[in-house]
């Protein structure tokens, strides 16, 4: 009597095990075929994407199925997913940056449709940005502006009205254009002309600018008139 319990014991444990095995493994296998699928359509906007679809792919950027993503786990599904996308680490923040549309510092599914949208949107601004960017030191400064400014749409030539239109794109009168000044400014000239709108609410609200940079601009436009 005592056998046979014990051998049904452990035919539910191990029926048990093996059901946990089969599970972890048909888990391991969908993410593999859904990374697999990501790769081969190279998908980067949502635009031809149902639901379905996108979820698979937040699957695979869901690495601790938790159901919100990291910025960790963003960066290392780019790279797995996206290489061409992964050298880019300041286009990935500020994509990450705008679709946390919550301000909690994680990506639901709700964002997550965003979030691939705003990869492709700021990968592509920052490919103009570093063609200005001369010395690949992550800014602008005003020589570097001088020779590139035509990129981005700007035609004047005096020297004075070159200045005025760099102060105007650096915001916070640092002394060099960011990516994220540039951003802005790129959002309002559409230089882009494919930008999502839920960037273009994004950049409508970091537009506003603190009083005292704006003291500090309307000084130095004083002074370049002197």
């Amino acid at each position: 009597m005592a056998e046979k319990l014990n051998k049904k014991a452990s035919i539910r444990t191990t029926g048990k095990l093996d059901k946990k095995v089969v599970s972890k493994t048909a888990s391991k296998l969908d993410k593999k075929a859904a990374s697999k699928t990501t790769q081969k359509k190279a998908v980067i906007t949502t635009n031809n994407l149902d639901k379905a679809q996108i979820k698979k792919i937040f699957d695979v950027f869901d690495y601790n199925g938790n159901g919100i993503l990291s910025l960790a786990e963003i960066d290392k599904a780019v790279i797995e997913l996206y290489p061409h996308l992964a050298k880019d680490k300041p286009a990935i923040m500020r994509a990450y940056k705008a679709a946390d549309t919550s301000k909690d510092g994680f990506i639901d599914f709700k964002e997550f449709g965003r979030l691939i949208d705003l990869l492709h949107y700021y990968n592509e601004l920052f490919k103009i940005f570093k063609k200005l960017d001369i010395d690949n030191d992550r800014r602008i400064d005003f020589g570097e502006f001088k020779k590139g400014h035509k990129l981005i749409g700007i035609n004047v030539v005096p020297n004075k009205e070159l200045k005025t239109k760099f102060n105007e794109i650096d915001t916070n009168l640092g002394g060099y254009i960011l990516f994220d000044e540039f951003c802005i400014y790129a959002a309002k000239m559409k230089l882009i002309s494919d930008i999502p709108q839920d960037t273009q609410d994004t950049q409508n609200s970091q537009e506003e600018i603190p009083q005292d940079v704006q003291n500090k601009q309307e000084v130095q436009e004083t002074q370049t008139k002197l």
